[in-house]
C-alpha cells in the first residue's frame, strides 16, 4: 500500500494482481500530470514483471481511469473472487457523466461456502495487453527467427498472450478448485469441454494450470459439483468449505462433462507454451552478502553449495593472509 497505494491478496493469480497493481499504480502518476496510460504488453515471466504502455495527453480522458479500476473480494474459504468497479458511467443524449460504482458487489459471507472476504486492490481491471499488436510482433519475430536467440521462449510467451482473453481480469486454478473439494481434478481439456458450453475460457500466460473465464462463480461449482457426482469423495467435517459447497445441488445439471476436446490453438499449431527451465535448481538466488550455508542446498544445488564451503575451509584470500614476511627496512 505505502509503495503502489494498493493491497494485494493472496492466490494463484497473484502475480498477475502484480501486474495489474504496477499499470493502476502508473496510471495514478500518470493522472497527475493530465495523462493516461494504454497497456501494450504486460510480461510476468521468471521472477519479475514487465509492462509495455503507450502515455497519452487528455484531461477528458482521464475521467475514464475509475472505470479501469476495481478492488477485488477474495473469499477466505473457497476460490472465489469477484470484482467491484470504482466508477460508472451514466449516458444522456449526448452527455455523459461519470459517478461512484454500485456496492457492495458481495454479502459479508460468500454465497457459496459461507467464509468472509479478504478485500484488495484497487487493481487495473482493464485489458493488459494489446491483442492485435501482440500478434503483429508474433509475426515480426518469426520473420527473423534467426536474430533472435531466445526465439522459442519469446514466441512461447507471445502466442499464450495472443490466446489470453483479454476482457477477464484474474483467473481460477483449476487445481485449487479441487483441493476445496478434496477430489481428484478433471483433465484441463475435460474441464475446457464443460465451461465452453456457453461461455468463453483460455489459458494464462502467468501459470500453466490459471484458466480465465467469464463463467460467474456459481457455474463453475456447479461444474465442480458434476465432476463429484461421477467421482465420489470422502466424508469431510461439515463445517469446512468444500462440505458446503457440495451439499448444495447443481442446479445447470446440463454442464455434464462430455468430453468434446476443443484443442487449444497453439495444441493445433504444435507451439510450446511453457518451456522448461534452463538449469537445475532455477529460482531466485541468495542475496547478496548474506552468507552460504548448507541450508541453501534447495536453493542453490549439492554442488554449488559444497564447492562454496570447501572454498570457505581453504586457504584464505590473498587479502586477508597474515604478513609473514620480513618488513623492508626503509632508507635512513
Amino acid at each position: 500500500m505505502a509503495r503502489y497505494g494498493s493491497y494485494p491478496l493472496r492466490g494463484k493469480y497473484c502475480h498477475e494482481m502484480a501486474l495489474r497493481i504496477l499499470l493502476a499504480c502508473i496510471e495514478s502518476h500518470a493522472n497527475r500530470y493530465k495523462r493516461y496510460i494504454v497497456p501494450v504488453l504486460s510480461v510476468q515471466m521468471d521472477f519479475y514483471v514487465r509492462v509495455f504502455v503507450r502515455v497519452y495527453t487528455s484531461a477528458s480522458a482521464m475521467k475514464n481511469t475509475p472505470l479501469k479500476l476495481s478492488y477485488v473480494y477474495q473469499c477466505t474459504g473457497c476460490d472465489s473472487f469477484h470484482l467491484q468497479p470504482i466508477g460508472r458511467t451514466v449516458s444522456k443524449n449526448t452527455s455523459v457523466r461519470y459517478l461512484p460504482g454500485f456496492g457492495p458487489a458481495v454479502a459479508q459471507a460468500c454465497g457459496d461456502c459461507g467464509k468472509k472476504y479478504n478485500m484488495g486492490g484497487p487493481i487495473w481491471s482493464a485489458p493488459i495487453h494489446d491483442v492485435e499488436w501482440v500478434t503483429s510482433i508474433l509475426a515480426d519475430v518469426k520473420s527473423m527467427k534467426d536474430r533472435y536467440p531466445a526465439f522459442d521462449r519469446i514466441s512461447a510467451v507471445l502466442t499464450t498472450i495472443s490466446e489470453e482473453l483479454p476482457d477477464i481480469p484474474l483467473f481460477l486454478s483449476l487445481h485449487n478448485l479441487c483441493a476445496t473439494l478434496k477430489c481428484t481434478s478433471p483433465s484441463a481439456v475435460i474441464f475446457r469441454s464443460a465451461v465452453i458450453n456457453g461461455y468463453r475460457i483460455s489459458g494464462s500466460h502467468v501459470n500453466p494450470l490459471g484458466l480465465k473465464t467469464d463463467a460467474p462463480m456459481n457455474v463453475i461449482w456447479d461444474i465442480m459439483r458434476c465432476w463429484v457426482k461421477n467421482h465420489p469423495v470422502k466424508a469431510q467435517p461439515p463445517d469446512q468449505a468444500g462440505s458446503v459447497i457440495l451439499a448444495k445441488e447443481p442446479v445447470l445439471q446440463a454442464l455434464a462433462f462430455a468430453l468434446l476436446c476443443f484443442p487449444r490453438k497453439a495444441q493445433a499449431k504444435k507451439v510450446a507454451r511453457f518451456l522448461p527451465n534452463p538449469e537445475r535448481h532455477w529460482g531466485p538466488k541468495v542475496r547478496a552478502g548474506r552468507q552460504i550455508t548448507s541450508k541453501h542446498v534447495s536453493l542453490l544445488g549439492a554442488e554449488a553449495v559444497n564447492g562454496v564451503l570447501k572454498h570457505e575451509e581453504g586457504e584464505e584470500p590473498a587479502s586477508k593472509r597474515k604478513k609473514t614476511e620480513d618488513p623492508v627496512t626503509p632508507n635512513l
